[in-house]
């Protein structure tokens, strides 16, 4: 009975601690917009791109993370393991094809960039539908 009171209590927490991640986070085009206007900023710089890129990255990686988290919280056995097996099966192919894109030898200088678009679409959608999941259990 303690253990299962202090396993509770964690999840109490981390449902807490993520909450505010999911509580009102900006939509598609807020995070558009904000590449956008970061972008239009860079000066046509890459570096500068790959950074806007990168801020955006972060920003759906922990919402990603959070939604991901709080369904785990919510499932159970069977649930829980089909949950695990598909997002290990979209983090699978998102990495090989982030990384597919990265090296593609006929887009030289702009093969980043292009990794990066996919990366941020691909990140955003995920997180996106888990976000969506998460909604519809409460």
């Amino acid at each position: 009975m303690i253990k299962y009171a202090a396993h509770l209590g964690i999840g109490v927490l981390i449902a807490i601690a993520v909450s505010p991640a999911l509580a009102d986070p900006p939509t598609l085009e807020q995070s558009e917009t904000e590449f956008k206007a970061c972008v239009d900023q860079s000066g046509g710089i890459s570096t500068e791109m790959l950074k806007c890129g990168k801020a955006q990255i972060d920003k759906w990686d922990a919402r990603l993370n959070a939604a991901y988290k709080t369904l785990m919280l919510h499932e159970h056995g069977a649930g829980r393991a089909r949950l695990q097996r598909e997002q290990r099966a979209w983090l699978k192919h998102h990495l090989r094809e982030t990384r597919r894109l990265a090296v593609d030898p006929n887009n030289g200088s702009v093969a980043f960039l292009d990794s990066q678009a996919f990366e941020l679409d691909d990140l955003s959608t995920r997180t996106l539908e888990l976000e969506k999941r998460v909604q519809q259990d409460r």
